[in-house]
């Protein structure tokens, strides 16, 4: 089969060329890791040029479908959200020059995930994940009494949340949107934190998973994001430039 048919140009073609491999991959059973056939191999069985194929290999390999190893060859690349965390990350830092609509709208992503999850948590109450938890919130409290902040326990806590429920994608999903707001809180202007309050939402949650309360565990998780919500303030416009 022949897929550079005249008729077809630009995007269109690259955009039928990405596809066949992908479908390619998925026919013939290739899993995350596998070494991908020759590039004239490949080419020849796809019916396309090579420099048509080495196109498109650069595109899917940004995208995280194919990994380009030196001097090893291409392989089917591992699942990630790397290109979705690059391009929320870049489409909000274009939006903080005029509003925070974007980050808002993540965030009210996350509440709504977390929300439902969290009630979900609450009705399964596994051991030895209240007590990682118990660990985790006992450190929150400490340093936020001491008035410091604790990025890294905030974290861990909502991954170990959800990671009981067997749903590896929402674990990875979230981590990605905390990726994304890691590297754009430089940006953000905030109002302080007042770390002891994050930890007593945190504290708050908790308790509710232990109470095996799911709409406490949930009401907990919203006024959370609440609170991380008020703190982001509109952006002030740079000087000189005017209003429309």
């Amino acid at each position: 089969m022949v897929l550079e048919s005249p008729s077809l140009r630009g995007d269109a073609l690259h955009g039928r060329i990405q596809d066949r491999i992908t479908r390619f991959i998925i026919e013939r059973g290739f899993r995350p890791g596998d070494p991908l056939p020759a590039e004239a191999d490949l080419a020849r069985a796809l019916g396309i040029s090579r420099p048509s194929l080495r196109e498109a290999m650069k595109a899917l390999q940004s995208l995280g479908v194919v990994e380009a190893r030196h001097g090893s060859g291409t392989y089917v690349g591992n699942f990630s959200l790397g290109p979705l965390v690059d391009g929320l990350a870049f489409r909000i830092r274009i939006d903080l020059t005029q509003n925070v609509q974007t980050i808002r709208e993540l965030l009210e992503i996350r509440l709504v995930l977390e929300s439902s999850l969290v009630a979900r948590v609450a009705a399964e109450r596994i051991p030895e994940q209240i007590a990682r938890l118990e660990t985790l919130v006992t450190t929150m409290e400490r340093r936020g009494a001491a008035g410091e902040e604790f990025p890294e326990e905030d974290r861990v806590f909502h991954e170990v949340l959800y990671r009981p429920l067997g749903n590896t994608l929402v674990v990875t999903l979230l981590q990605a949107f905390w990726d994304v707001l890691s590297r754009v809180r430089a940006d953000l202007t905030l109002s302080p934190a007042n770390p002891a309050v994050t930890a007593f939402d945190h504290r708050r949650i908790l308790d509710a998973i232990v109470a095996g309360d799911g709409h406490a565990a949930a009401a907990a998780m919203t006024v959370h994001f609440s609170g991380i919500q008020a703190r982001i303030q509109e952006p002030t416009p740079p000087a000189g430039r005017r209003e429309q």
